[in-house]
């Protein structure tokens, strides 16, 4: 099972609609969000109060190949496969943990290589690797050289 935490400067960034592209481009995956409210009843993720730990949701979902947490404080707990921030104006303070762990960031560029790097830890093939990065929105340096932003 491989994890992939996507996080965020606060609520309305997009977290929740990357989570169900990621989940849609990579069979097997569940989505997972953790949260201080209840689940929503037009949601089809699982939902986890904050703070539950992350062997408990691993272990309540075995079925998973991915696990795709929207969260920030999960960061403090675990080293994910790949961690994705969504940056925005007026962060929330846990917004900062989670943006220095982050793989990619929207808007940014990746580093040479990013998406051979994440082929290999999500054990996905690099046109895979090539449409997570460009979901997340984050610029691929290696494959779009001009600079301009895929999403």
């Amino acid at each position: 099972m491989k994890t992939i935490v996507i996080s965020g400067a606060r609520s309305n960034v997009g977290k929740t609609t990357l989570a169900e592209k990621i989940r849609q481009l990579l069979p097997g995956s569940v989505r997972v969000k953790l949260g201080h409210g209840e689940l929503k009843e037009d949601m089809d993720d699982v939902f986890y109060h904050a703070g539950t730990p992350y062997e408990r949701i691993k272990e309540e979902n075995p079925q998973a190949d991915y696990l795709i947490i929207e969260s920030n404080s999960i960061l403090e707990e675990i080293e994910p496969d790949l961690a994705i921030y969504l940056p925005a104006d007026d962060p929330k303070p846990s917004a900062a943990l989670a943006e220095t762990r982050a793989d990619l960031i929207r808007g940014r560029e990746t580093g040479e290589g990013a998406a051979k790097d994440i082929a290999e830890r999500l054990g996905i093939d690099i046109g895979t690797a090539e449409e997570l990065i460009r979901l997340a929105g984050a610029v691929d340096s290696t494959e779009n050289g001009d600079g301009d932003d895929w999403a």
